[in-house]
């Protein structure tokens, strides 16, 4: 705009120039009109003037639209630059969001990462804890089970040394019964047993006999606590 206005007062300029050049050329023709005389040479003078002035114009307008053209091509590529400009403001808008929004996705993904991290850390504490306790839970069922074992093993021992006690009586019974049933014979068959001296040993023999059933007894129950102790 700066240019053109230059341009327009240039042309303004030079019009008054022209103008004033004519005038001078009219004021010479009314001089040499109340001359007597015209002469030749002063009419190819004002001729040559007005072709320079003619010359001056066209060289002029010319020079406007060189300038005009000039102008048209500045704004043009005013209008191109302020375009690529705007286009190079709407890309890093865009590329500005596009980070923003890579950013926010990432910090997102890192949020959810540490989450999941955190879930799974929780897991493996909460699974270590469970495996303790029940290792602990086992540690204590193994040694109930091995205090249990060893009872049974201290019963198993003490019911087979019951089982050993009982046979022994047993056997010391029926040799007790054993003598006293051979004592019985050998004075019955030489008859000198009265009828009250023999019942009475029969009674003897028979509570030997009846010993030796209640220790059968007892050997039962010991041989069954032997295999009670022996599952």
């Amino acid at each position: 705009m700066k240019l053109r206005t230059i341009t327009l007062f240039a042309g303004l300029f030079v019009a008054q120039v022209s103008l004033a050049q004519v005038e001078e050329v009219g004021s010479v023709i009314d001089t040499t009109i109340t001359a007597p005389v015209i002469t030749t040479v002063e009419q190819a003078t004002s001729e040559a003037e007005l072709k320079t002035q003619k010359e001056q114009l066209k060289a002029e307008q010319k020079l406007q639209k060189e300038q005009e053209k000039a102008i048209k091509a500045e704004e043009k590529a005013a209008k191109e630059k302020a375009k690529a400009e705007e286009k190079a403001r709407k890309e890093a808008e865009k590329a500005k969001k596009a980070e923003e929004k890579a950013a926010k996705e990432k910090a997102k993904a890192e949020e959810k990462a540490r989450k999941e991290a955190e879930k799974a850390r929780k897991a493996e504490e909460k699974a270590a804890k469970e495996k303790a306790k029940a290792e602990e839970k086992a540690a204590k069922e193994r040694a109930k089970a091995e205090k249990a074992a060893l009872k049974r093993k201290e019963q198993l021992s003490k019911a087979n040394s019951e089982v050993s006690k009982v046979e022994a009586k047993i056997a010391k019974a029926k040799g007790d019964l054993a003598k006293e049933q051979s004592k019985f014979d050998i004075k019955k068959a030489k008859g000198s047993l009265s009828p009250q001296d023999e019942a009475k040993l029969k009674g003897k023999l028979l509570n030997k006999q009846q010993k030796i059933n209640s220790l059968g007894l007892d050997l039962i129950k010991a041989k069954e606590k032997v295999n009670k102790y022996s599952m």
